[in-house]
């Protein structure tokens, strides 16, 4: 016998399974919160450190003909401490949303997935149901 209940939770579950909220869901539930946050973390840190390296050789390049009339001129630590100031404050603002970000990221993840497994629960009741009664039609 058909119960109707059981198809509409399994197609509710099976939705979730294979949206993208249900996949990235999936990924993050690998992790403990803290191993997320340091794995997105490292990942923004490389990120703006790339980012940086280009952003500085591309204005390097950009003001090339100053830097080659003015090379002897130029107070090197000085520059240098700018562009170091520069990457640390973009390193720590980046660390800084990357952190608030992935942690409602995480909890809302969270969330879905103890709803994705209370259905499943529900799931497994019914058929723990059905198959006590089709044990006693049995008997």
């Amino acid at each position: 016998m058909i119960n109707n209940e059981k198809i509409r939770l399994m197609t509710k579950m099976a939705i979730y399974e294979n949206s993208p909220d249900g996949k990235e869901d999936m990924e993050i539930a690998n992790y403990f919160k803290s191993d997320y946050l340091r794995h997105e973390i490292i990942k923004t840190i490389l990120a703006v450190t790339f980012g940086s390296i280009i952003l500085v050789a591309m204005i390097g390049c950009y003001q090339m003909e100053f830097l080659l009339d003015h090379a002897l001129e130029l107070n090197y630590l000085y520059l240098g401490r700018i562009i170091l100031a520069g990457y640390l404050i973009l390193v720590v603002l980046g660390v800084a949303v990357t952190w608030i970000s992935c942690r409602i990221k995480y909890m809302r993840s969270h969330n879905r997935l103890n709803n994705y497994f209370r259905t499943l629960s529900k799931v497994r009741k019914i058929e723990e149901k059905e198959e006590w009664i089709k044990d006693m039609e049995e008997e």
